[in-house]
């Protein structure tokens, strides 16, 4: 309850201790801070394993954002950083597999998908951008990170612009078909529909950047020059039936840590930072398979120190669920 209260409904301890003793129940934050660190430790082997399962998918989408860390002694707050990893497969992936860090350094990402080789979803943060380079990795950028920098360009050729929006648009409506068939149709429409749009894009792009009279700083020449980094990887997705045009599952995984970190503000240590990163993994994947996190959590921390190792992944949500329901049917 107190995990699930946490990391699913984002309550900081010292509400849930609140809603404990309204019940005449007497549970110090200590006490549950405790709680959360070592079962942290105890789900660890189904993180990681989750982890691996992401990562050794044909697709991964990867985002990050900033979180707050208590440096003891000092009493203030140091900036440090959850990864998001989003894989398994299909339009939106099964898994969501978060790891602390420290900081934002290019290797902490880079050591996690060191060995990755398949579609890579991100913006165009400097770490993916190296990561791009690997023998291997196809990288996917987010369309809609491109859309975003054309519609701030609101100084520069209105025309164009909308023109370029214009586009995009087309490409997420086709998008949108493309997924309600089956992964052979899929690719089709993309290569019969999409491919053309994306090379009418580049050339358009192109022949505005040499035609010149653009500000050096301004956001319209931003925008000209974010999607030409991104150009040579855009058609990336199209070949693979199981990538996408965004990088909205990393988006999506990562919203829930947002309104997490509004209300319990900072995490208290490095400890801390990798159970939260743990038990927000599971919480959050059981909520994108549409299970009770309290009752899968219940049943698995349950069973999980007398669980044979061998036969862990039987424990990964998605796995649970699928023996769940197949009891369900007997």
């Amino acid at each position: 309850h107190v995990l699930v209260s946490k990391f699913a409904d984002h309550l900081p301890l010292y509400r849930i201790q609140e809603r404990f003793a309204r019940s005449g129940v007497r549970i110090s934050r200590q006490t549950m801070c405790n709680w959360v660190l070592e079962l942290g430790k105890v789900v660890s082997p189904i993180y990681r394993l989750m982890l691996e399962r992401v990562l050794s998918g044909s697709t991964v989408f990867v985002d990050e954002s900033p979180v707050k860390l208590m440096v003891k002694g000092l009493g203030a707050c140091r900036q440090a950083y959850m990864w998001a990893y989003v894989g398994g497969g299909g339009a939106d992936p099964p898994y969501r597999a978060y790891e602390f860090c420290l900081d934002r350094k290019y290797e902490n990402v880079g050591r996690t998908l060191a060995k990755y080789r398949g579609h890579m979803h991100s913006d165009q943060y400097g770490a993916y951008l190296n990561l791009s380079k690997n023998d291997g990795v196809l990288w996917v950028p987010c369309m809609v990170h491109i859309r975003r920098k054309f519609v701030e360009a609101e100084q520069g050729d209105p025309e164009f612009r909308m023109k370029i929006l214009r586009l995009i648009r087309n490409l997420f409506r086709f998008e949108r078909v493309a997924w309600a068939r089956g992964p052979a149709e899929r690719l089709r429409i993309r290569a019969e529909k999409e491919a053309p749009v994306l090379d009418r894009m580049s050339a358009m792009v192109k022949d505005r950047l040499i035609a010149g009279g653009l500000l050096p700083k301004s956001n319209f020449r931003n925008a000209l020059e974010y999607f030409m980094t991104a150009e040579p990887h855009v058609r990336n997705y199209l070949k693979n039936p199981d990538a996408r045009l965004d990088n909205n599952p990393a988006e999506r995984a990562l919203r829930p840590l947002v309104i997490g970190r509004k209300n319990w503000l900072f995490v208290g240590s490095r400890d801390g930072g990798e159970a939260t990163a743990a038990l927000l993994s599971l919480v959050q994947t059981c909520r994108a398979a549409g299970i009770n996190p309290q009752e899968y959590l219940d049943d698995v921390l349950r069973r999980l120190m007398s669980h044979p190792v061998e036969r862990i992944e039987e424990l990964l949500p998605d796995k649970w669920k699928a023996e769940k329901d197949k009891a369900a049917k007997v």
